[in-house]
């Protein structure tokens, strides 16, 4: 807890957060801008878009993973490039209804059903070379994720869609032998420069004293005066014009959960967000785990059990007495008597028998006091009434077998 929520660390996802000090955000590029004479305008809203009607010589910019174009701003856009001024697009790809107007339907695959798709293919590269045209330079480029080299996947133009002649295309720049990422298209007066790798213009690049020439020499065609940095198209907004069907066209309900659904998208490009989305996924698996188990009742502590039999003799042997009864008293405790012979010596004295004659030296007790008991026990054993004296007699002749 103490790394995740304590401790700053490095986001290496592909932000492009104009305010952001991340590797691939766009910091170090908007002070650079900044800081130009001309200074640097910035669009937030989309009414903001409606304003760039201005005649001469300013640039827009936009840097990011798509522009959320509505129809109503493409059209904006192309108006005012068309005016004499220049539009510098950094994006991996593009609206169909813009690159509609940048190139030709002749120029798509017919088999694809008009634009391919995606219309800028990926090709993945670490270390690489960058050409600029038609000067010919090149420049030298490490693709670098927590700070070693990686492939990462890089979007090129494929020349299909630079086929009609009658469009005034220019190559600008390729990225090897993968293909082309940097075009200018002729619009009016003014022009539309594309390119389709913005992490070359991200922190890590910039602040590079090795790699920083490449940014450097691809922004040389933003020409002098304003510039107009385009932060509200970073954001989907559905336009008056779309319906619910084609704002969701690109969503197919699970088959591409990530690269279709923005919200899931956004939380994966920020390390919080995800962490958080995946540790409420893994609450709820344990949730349904451990509480859709069956349920068992706590199995009580049962109390230990008390032997009531003593209790119970005193009480019938209190009510006999009572009754004056001492006769019954009398064969109960003779029977006691037998049991407790039979479990210490192994004398086998059964009911409505005498003694063995060799109880004396059975039991180990002087022959005068087994033969007072023996006396006892055949007048208790004879079944004749007996008075209170009687079996006080009885008891203190046999309690002498008790003690052994």
């Amino acid at each position: 807890m103490i790394c995740l929520c304590g401790c700053t660390s490095t986001d290496w996802s592909e932000n492009y957060d104009p305010e952001g000090s991340n590797p691939f955000d766009l910091l170090a590029l908007r002070e650079l801008l900044s800081a130009r004479a001309e200074g640097l305008q910035t669009l937030r809203d989309t009414a903001d878009l409606h304003r760039l009607d201005s005649v001469g010589a300013r640039n827009y910019l936009f840097v990011g993973q798509y522009p959320y174009y509505s129809d109503e701003a493409i059209t904006d856009l192309l108006d005012y490039v068309s005016k004499g001024n220049n539009a510098f697009i950094v994006a991996k790809q593009l609206p169909e209804d813009l690159l509609l107007q940048l190139f030709t339907e002749d120029c798509y695959d017919p088999e694809q059903g008009g634009l391919l798709e995606p219309a800028f293919p990926e090709v993945y590269l670490d270390s690489l070379t960058a050409f600029r045209y038609p000067r010919g330079d090149s420049f030298k480029l490490v693709n670098t994720r927590f700070w070693v080299p990686v492939a990462l996947p890089l979007q090129v133009i494929p020349e299909v869609l630079l086929c009609n002649p009658d469009r005034n295309i220019q190559a600008l720049g390729t990225i090897d032998s993968a293909g082309i990422n940097f075009i200018r298209v002729d619009r009016g007066a003014g022009a539309i420069y594309l390119h389709t790798n913005p992490i070359f213009f991200t922190n890590w690049f910039l602040v590079d004293s090795t790699q920083y020439r490449y940014a450097q020499d691809v922004l040389g065609v933003i020409r002098s005066g304003p510039t107009v940095w385009d932060e509200a198209s970073r954001r989907y907004r559905r336009s008056a014009s779309q319906t619910g069907q084609q704002a969701s066209r690109d969503y197919t309900g699970g088959r591409n959960l990530l690269s279709g659904n923005d919200t899931l998208r956004y939380i994966q490009e920020h390390r919080a967000l995800a962490f958080s989305w995946y540790t409420l996924l893994v609450g709820a698996l344990l949730y349904v785990l451990f509480r859709g188990k069956r349920r068992q009742r706590v199995i009580p502590l049962l109390p230990a059990r008390v032997n009531s039999s003593k209790r119970f003799i005193d009480t019938i042997s209190r009510l006999v007495h009572e009754k004056g009864n001492h006769a019954a008293l009398a064969q109960r405790e003779l029977a006691s008597l037998r049991f407790h012979l039979n479990a210490r010596f192994g004398v086998r004295w059964g009911e409505g028998r005498l003694p063995p004659d060799d109880l004396s030296e059975r039991i180990g007790l002087p022959a005068d006091v087994t033969e007072r008991a023996l006396a006892q026990i055949r007048l208790v054993a004879a079944g004749r009434p007996l008075e209170e004296g009687d079996l006080l007699r009885f008891y203190r002749a046999i309690e002498p077998l008790y003690r052994l």
